[in-house]
């Protein structure tokens, strides 16, 4: 059967809203002050699946993020944070976008923090980055994700 590229997007943007639905429902990108997001060194580190040949990470803090034994693939800088905001739909994180590799994968996603001094004082970076484990199925879509927070700064 022949499945038009309209309802393929349709198909994913759903699946893409029910998984960042799901972190918000879990709390993972939530209870945070409005600028929460932006500061401090990065966590809340969630896989969200593949939109438009980009896979797509969503994340908090400053810096920003890599895919551990993929370091070879550099993200993609052509959009600034207000168009990914207005792409993916939460004003609460940051988004990466790096090109696709084969799936089915597993991947390490680990951030790199920017050490900077704000309202909360100074940051610096940490000695252990968080991380996300992830497992994507054929399709690009997380199966499994595990998440290790550096909660140094909470």
């Amino acid at each position: 059967a022949v499945v038009s590229t309209q309802s393929t997007g349709t198909i994913f943007k759903m699946k893409f809203v029910v998984i960042l639905g799901a972190c918000l429902l879990l709390g993972a990108l939530d209870q945070a002050s409005a600028l929460d997001w932006m500061n401090g060194p990065i966590r809340d580190i969630y896989y969200l699946g593949v939109q438009d040949n980009r896979m797509v990470i969503a994340y908090r803090g400053m810096g920003s993020v890599y895919i551990k034994n993929h370091r070879h693939l550099r993200e993609y800088h052509d959009s600034n944070w207000m168009g990914k905001n207005r792409k993916y739909g939460n004003y609460e994180c940051h988004y990466a976008e790096f090109p696709l590799i084969s799936f089915p994968q597993n991947i390490q996603v680990v951030g790199n923090t920017l050490p900077h001094s704000g309202w909360r004082g100074y940051v610096r970076k940490p000695a252990v980055e968080t991380w996300a484990s992830v497992s994507i199925a054929s399709n690009g879509f997380p199966t499994s994700q595990k998440l290790w927070s550096n909660k140094s700064w909470y």
